[in-house]
């Protein structure tokens, strides 16, 4: 058990996998609405991107622990890229 008798916080999680983080979840994915959709990557390449977060070391309760992101919010953007050396992922391009 944790101080306050709560159990031990997921450290590699997204915030959309924490029900206690369900107010901050929220507010994340109004934030990702207001992307224009010229400017968010392909569901496909989220859906990839996220799984390679999910996967690192470095994501630490729904943020990168290298820029400090919320990894959920970058991984929609199409032109952002993992600040990892060697990057996770990279920008999405046409084609």
């Amino acid at each position: 058990m944790f101080p306050g008798g709560g159990k031990k916080p997921c450290l590699r999680c997204l915030l959309q996998d924490m029900p206690e983080e369900a107010v901050l979840a929220q507010s994340l994915r109004e934030l990702i609405a207001l992307i224009p959709p010229e400017d968010r990557a392909a569901e496909e390449t989220v859906r990839k991107r996220l799984a390679a977060c999910r996967a690192c070391g470095h994501l630490g309760r729904g943020t990168c622990g290298l820029c400090g992101c919320y990894v959920e919010h970058r991984a929609e953007k199409k032109r952002a890229d993992c600040p990892d050396l060697p990057s996770r992922w990279r920008p999405e391009t046409a084609g």
